[in-house]
């Protein structure tokens, strides 16, 4: 039977907290290892907790803001300067992509000078990743979609690609949902999960925890939490407890389950 186990590098939201690294998690198994998101703090993390950086094999980030892909590059730094020589896989919204090699290059961390090879690919809708005992899927969610009006006044280019992600492994059933508009974002891809990370900024909590209920998720986790909520966990927890979710808690970084 295959050995997993999930790990919360990064649990803040957006505002930097003294308590919290940003958003990252990583999969780990007996045969691969993955990282998803890749927030500032990342590397501290990985080293904090003595996890070496260099077991990542692959990188996968649902959505380009900073907090979820702003530790990439130091990352990339810290395994060139490990002397990394395995390969390394970067899975990126398919708009990212371009600007992510540009500012590698303006950091003069030039692909073709590291010990290792670092390919990039596209995750647009319908992407499936399959390797080993597990399965990553990418669906898209509206998060990024406030920023329409202003992309048009602008004539920018973005797309607002923003990801949820359904995990599958042996016989279980992971929901990350990235970062989300409102609920509807999870409700056609959360149903038996086994375990749901899911973020708690932006959902309406009571009808994030009424989803949970009604589509059967075994246990649930939160993270990407804001400094607003540090204080009011115990709250929360009761809460939803009130609901009948006995299985929910708050992701702290460090914080490691087995799958």
């Amino acid at each position: 039977m295959t050995w997993a186990s999930l790990t919360f590098l990064g649990s803040s939201s957006g505002m930097p907290s003294p308590s919290r690294y940003c958003s990252s998690l990583l999969l780990q198994t007996d045969k691969i290892n993955l990282l998803v998101d890749c927030g500032e703090g990342v590397s501290f993390s990985l080293l904090k907790y003595k996890i070496d950086p260099l077991l990542v094999d692959s990188i996968f980030v649902s959505h380009s803001h900073v907090d979820h892909v702003g530790g990439l590059f130091l990352l990339i730094q810290l395994m060139y300067l490990l002397h990394r020589t395995s390969p390394l896989d970067v899975y990126l919204p398919e708009e990212a992509l371009p600007g992510v090699k540009h500012f590698l290059h303006t950091c003069y961390l030039f692909p073709e000078k590291l010990n290792f090879r670092l390919s990039f690919f596209p995750i647009t809708s319908g992407f499936k990743f399959e390797a080993q005992d597990l399965s990553l899927e990418a669906h898209p969610n509206r998060h990024l979609t406030a920023n329409q009006t202003a992309i048009e006044d602008l004539g920018l280019e973005n797309r607002m690609q923003s990801f949820s992600f359904i995990l599958k492994l042996r016989d279980k059933k992971i929901v990350y949902s990235g970062d989300v508009q409102t609920v509807g974002d999870l409700a056609e891809i959360v149903v038996g999960a086994d375990i749901l990370i899911t973020e708690c900024m932006h959902p309406d909590l009571s009808e994030l925890f009424s989803l949970i209920t009604e589509k059967g998720v075994k246990s649930t986790i939160l993270t990407h939490i804001p400094p607003e909520l540090e204080d009011q966990q115990e709250e929360i927890l009761q809460r939803a407890a009130q609901m009948g979710l006995t299985r929910l808690s708050f992701a702290s970084d460090g914080l490691r389950i087995s799958v």
